[in-house]
């Protein structure tokens, strides 16, 4: 699939769900990474597994101006609530299969990899973000962060980037 059909696919399912003060660059710059990581990883380990990305955004973190995170020049440390995972306010569920992005209603079954991503509400406000994610079913969280540079969002950090490398900023 090419990466602009990907990326309409995951956005326009997810267009209509932002807010006014939701970046809707941020977001599609941010699905096109994320969905890059995800089929990254399914090509690495295993393609028979069922792969799905739960993404929503996420309008509480707990105490976010206390913690932070040193990456890239630093920020807002993006932790939620349940098990340090955010509470999301709203979310999508895409199926990675035969190469193509597919929007669910819910879960199909067991022995699923789901990529779970919150990223920020009301990201027109500011020129940085913070992006928890958790992979399941071993519980690895990675958090991604992305800067608006030149009137454009680009992922400038992963704090996996020591064990997996650089995350694609090319978007």
């Amino acid at each position: 699939m090419k990466a602009i059909e990907k990326n309409t696919v995951l956005f326009d399912t997810i267009e209509p769900k932002l807010a006014a003060d939701d970046d809707p660059a941020l977001w599609r710059t941010a699905l096109f990474v994320l969905a890059d990581e995800l089929e990254q990883r399914q090509a690495e380990e295993t393609r028979r597994a069922v792969w799905a990305m739960v993404v929503g955004a996420c309008s509480h973190w707990v105490r976010p101006h206390n913690s932070r995170w040193n990456a890239a020049g630093g920020f807002i440390y993006p932790e939620g609530y349940k098990d340090s995972v955010p509470d999301l306010d709203w979310s999508v569920i895409f199926l990675f299969r035969n190469q193509e992005w597919t929007p669910a209603k819910k879960l199909p079954g067991k022995n699923i990899k789901v990529f779970r991503v919150a990223i920020p509400a009301r990201t027109a406000r500011h020129k940085q973000a913070a992006i928890h994610s958790r992979w399941t079913p071993n519980g690895a969280t990675v958090l991604y962060g992305f800067r608006k540079v030149a009137d454009k969002w680009q992922c400038v950090a992963a704090s996996d980037e020591k064990s997996r490398g650089p995350v694609s900023a090319d978007c």
